[in-house]
């Protein structure tokens, strides 16, 4: 049975430990400097194919930031993690049939690389949109570690394209920052900042580009290898949790549950089973998650009630104050003017 991702889970490849240590050195920082700042020992490393706790690996990047005297660390760290920095799952990117395959392989499987992000991919007309929000909170790390993921990945495709892509948009869930401008230089556009979320959108016409190293007997290794990492390493957490942080980040836009499925990389059916399995569907998630926005919106803002109701997805105002009525036993405006604990509104 799975387990929820943890700070002490031991999921970050000795390839990205090593790639910080050298790019610290370039700044002055000897790696049992930084090491030994972090609390870490140098055995740790000796095995190229292991792997540093999540805990271990923020406090190494912790160190390397204070030590290093850098803001863009993360930005020039993640540049530099080439395809093959990432194991088994970067051999697969270079192994896939065209751009699409390799972004729809990396969405299934990126688990296995320790990151501290929940990944979804959502079609738009002419782009195909990256979003992530940290699966545990990052604090001042936040920053570092989704420069590090967007630098890595403008990186890769970069390389699997064999140029620089055009039309590239990106934007980060904090303010900007003072070296905002070398964001510029690393996407090749200005940035947005103060976003609901990070993303990252490549244009669709890269999507169907054939890859020089396409290899259908490599890729189908790789998958056997990264489905047994998966097990492994007991990262993948079960689709009721995917799915309620899913719902959660799409508040105004609910999917239906075949797209919600599509966007947590199963089937409709798979989605539909596992629910009734765990004793629920997919509208009591769905209540369940609204309820809980609701009481959140009621509680910390002072939208008017159709607001709200169009937030949850409700176009008539009134089958919002109905389903509230039904949630909690009582009307929005009488719960916003005196709201009780989360424990009991709960019950």
């Amino acid at each position: 049975m799975s387990r929820p991702l943890n700070l002490h889970s031991e999921l970050v490849p000795i390839t990205y430990v090593e790639a910080l240590l050298q790019l610290a050195g370039e700044f002055g920082v000897a790696r049992e400097r930084l090491l030994g700042a972090a609390g870490l020992r140098a055995e740790l490393l000796l095995n190229p194919t292991g792997r540093l706790s999540l805990s271990d690996f923020h406090q190494l990047a912790g160190a390397a930031l204070l030590l290093c005297d850098e803001p863009a660390l993360g930005l020039l760290l993640g540049l530099r993690l080439s395809a093959s920095a990432h194991g088994i799952l970067g051999y697969a990117l270079l192994s896939s049939a065209n751009l699409g395959r390799a972004v729809q392989f990396a969405l299934r499987y990126y688990r296995v690389l320790g990151l501290t992000f929940e990944l979804e991919l959502v079609d738009n007309p002419d782009s195909l949109e990256l979003r992530a929000s940290e699966s545990i909170p990052l604090g001042v790390l936040g920053r570092f570690a989704a420069e590090g993921l967007f630098g890595s990945l403008y990186g890769i495709a970069q390389f699997l394209l064999g140029e620089r892509p055009q039309g590239v948009e990106v934007g980060f869930a904090y303010p900007a920052p003072e070296h905002a401008a070398r964001y510029d230089e690393a996407f090749g556009v200005p940035a947005q900042f103060d976003q609901p979320w990070h993303w990252f959108r490549l244009p669709r016409h890269y999507l169907d580009r054939p890859m020089a190293l396409a290899n259908p007997a490599t890729m189908q290794m790789c998958e056997q290898q990264c489905e047994a990492l998966l097990a492994t390493l007991d990262v993948q957490e079960g689709l009721l949790s995917r799915l309620r942080r899913l719902l959660l980040a799409r508040p105004g836009d609910f999917p239906n549950l075949d797209s919600a499925a599509s966007a947590l990389h199963t089937s409709g059916r798979s989605l539909r089973r596992h629910l009734s399995a765990a004793g629920t569907s997919y509208q009591q998630v769905l209540d369940e998650v609204r309820k809980r926005l609701a009481l959140q919106y009621l509680e910390t803002t002072h939208l008017p009630l159709f607001e709200i109701a169009l937030l949850l997805g409700f176009n008539d105002p009134s089958n919002f104050r109905r389903a509230f009525r039904k949630w909690t036993g009582r009307a929005p405006k009488d719960y916003r003017a005196r709201p009780v604990p989360a424990e009991e509104s709960s019950r």
